[in-house]
């Protein structure tokens, strides 16, 4: 009996052998199942990705387009500075500079003023200069950004301005703090795409809703 018993075992090992290596086989080529369809729907992650990012871009340069066309459109008052803002490209300072060096300070200033006084500084600077100036941008030109006192006639009037807003802080200390803010932002709303594709759909919600 011992020996019956023996020689089943023995023929049952092959068998048994034989499944263990199915069973393992079988779980690898799961895996790689499992692998290559995880492969194909990351691709088709970052090409989505790639098509929202697009998007995004083409969004943002129709509405720069589109603030261009209503501001180069809409009837303007003879020596209304209101029309001027917000100033949207760095040609714009140059010719915004101009007119104020023209013997225009006040006028500007005051203009600048009621811009200013519509919300915190690090929100109505906004209705200043467009999220591009702000961006490549800074007071001294430090840091590889461009130089706002270089244009020194605007830099005047939008000192005297918010020197009347913000009169506990040294003006420039006031706009750089502003300035700091909206590239801050910026950061985070790019930060959060790169996280989440869609994300900038609730960040331009949310700052519509705020505004």
């Amino acid at each position: 009996m011992m020996k019956s018993l023996m020689s089943n075992i023995s023929e049952a090992i092959p068998e048994i052998k034989r499944l263990c290596l199915a069973t393992e086989q079988s779980h690898i080529a799961a895996n790689a199942m499992m692998l290559t369809k995880l492969d194909e729907l990351n691709s088709q992650v970052l090409s989505q990705r790639a098509e929202i990012e697009n998007l995004t871009r083409a969004v943002r340069t129709l509405t720069e387009f589109v603030k261009q066309s209503t501001k180069t459109t809409r009837p303007r008052a003879k020596g209304n500075p209101d029309d001027d803002f917000p100033i949207l490209y760095e040609e714009d300072l140059v010719e915004v500079d101009h007119k104020i060096s023209q013997d225009s300070r006040g006028i500007y200033t005051k203009s600048i003023l009621k811009f200013l006084r519509q919300g915190r500084i690090s929100r109505s600077i906004r209705s200043i200069f467009s999220e591009d100036i702000l961006l490549n941008y800074n007071v001294d030109g430090c840091k590889n950004k461009k130089r706002l006192k270089d244009h020194e006639y605007l830099f005047r009037s939008l000192m005297d301005a918010i020197s009347q807003v913000e009169p506990t802080l040294p003006s420039e200390k006031a706009l750089s703090k502003a300035m700091r803010c909206v590239k801050n932002c910026a950061a985070k709303k790019k930060g959060r795409v790169d996280d989440d594709p869609l994300a900038f759909l609730n960040v331009e919600m949310n700052d519509e809703l705020k505004s």
